[in-house]
């Protein structure tokens, strides 16, 4: 049922693709249908497409950003395949910013184990499914305060590989509810020329919720955006931490890959604690369709914050390409490599690291 569930929307997405072009002068709608091939080291090859149309809610409302439906779905040659339905809307003004995710997934990744002379990668498997809801409202001027609800189940299973212990499943119910502070002043959310972007967000995993565990994680942003020259180049500066406390599950840690910090796809690095800077360079031809981009960064993975003083930092850094997909909305695609430390990733994107 699962797989089935993924199928019909990988086809209604790869169907959908035929309608692109619509992106160019369609009244309100603008769609981009978008093929994903990608490689991963962990997961492998990847295929499957993402779907997005962006719209005013109100055309009359010339300060909120382009609204936006996704559908995305994918299926890697490990057998790893995702999918979700991703809505985002801003209304009024740009007073309210809400978005609903509604997903499913089962990722064939590996875990990095230490506690053995030599270390060893050791194979697991996690089902995961989703549904979260966030509202932020307007408080004052560039200000955001908002709620945030999900109810997630994760079943983890892991290949442990010793004769008579070959599995050890691990079944977690991370039910959560939050708050968040936001304090945006970018002149764009899809590819941002100017302006700030801190957020603190906070989330509550407890007993009461139907959880097996209970703890906190706390995710830092800060995001500085610089227009170095008439918006073809753009230099971002960025923190960011995501902190677990309290009794973490495996699936409640955080790990060294994606976007914080690229260069990472193995999963070799995790802990309770993870902290990263990065800078990214953007350019952008004159012909205002390609550009590429280039980054630089440092993460750590702690047990928590004393970790720092006595860790191993992981460095990162690559390049990407660009290409304009959607003028009006500042969408680009492309396709970044980095190198880490060991390790390496190549990411598709559709639009540019950290915006939306």
């Amino acid at each position: 049922m699962k797989k089935t569930y993924l199928i019909v929307i990988l086809l209604f997405t790869l169907l959908s693709l035929y309608s692109q072009e619509e992106h160019k002068e369609e009244k309100n709608l603008k769609v981009a249908g978008i093929p994903i091939i990608s490689y991963d080291r962990t997961v492998e090859f990847t295929g499957g497409a993402i779907l997005t149309g962006y719209y005013k809610m109100n055309q009359k409302d010339t300060v909120s950003p382009s609204s936006s439906t996704s559908i995305v779905g994918v299926y890697t040659s490990n057998n790893s395949y995702f999918a979700a339905a991703i809505q985002q809307f801003y209304l009024k003004q740009d007073t309210w910013r809400i978005k609903t995710i509604a997903g499913l997934g089962n990722a064939n990744l590996q875990v990095y184990i230490d506690m053995v002379n030599p270390g060893r990668f050791i194979d697991y498997q996690t089902f995961i499914n989703l549904v979260l809801l966030d509202v932020k409202r307007k408080v004052f001027e560039d200000f955001y305060f908002g709620l945030s609800g999900a109810l997630v189940y994760a079943e983890t299973t892991f290949d442990i590989g010793i004769p008579g212990m070959k599995t050890y499943v691990d079944k977690q119910t991370m039910n959560n509810m939050g708050f968040s502070l936001l304090y945006d002043t970018r002149d764009n959310v899809n590819y941002p020329g100017n302006g700030f972007q801190g957020s603190v967000n906070n989330q509550f995993y407890q007993e009461w919720m139907g959880n097996d565990s209970s703890f906190t994680k706390i995710e830092v942003t800060w995001d500085h955006y610089l227009n170095l020259k008439e918006d073809q180049q753009v230099l971002l500066l960025r923190y960011f931490s995501k902190m677990s406390f309290g009794d973490v599950p495996f699936q409640g840690q955080n790990v060294v890959r994606g976007d914080d910090i690229r260069g990472y796809s193995k999963g070799k690095y995790r802990g309770n604690h993870m902290y990263t800077l990065q800078s990214e360079y953007r350019y952008k031809f004159k012909d205002n369709k390609f550009g590429f981009v280039a980054f630089a960064g440092v993460a750590a993975a702690v047990p928590d914050f004393s970790g720092l003083f006595n860790t191993t930092y992981l460095p990162g850094a690559g390049v990407g390409i660009r290409y304009r997909l959607i003028e009006k909305e500042k969408i680009n695609i492309g396709i970044d490599v980095g190198i880490g430390k060991d390790d390496w990733s190549l990411t598709f994107r559709v639009g540019d690291a950290f915006s939306r």
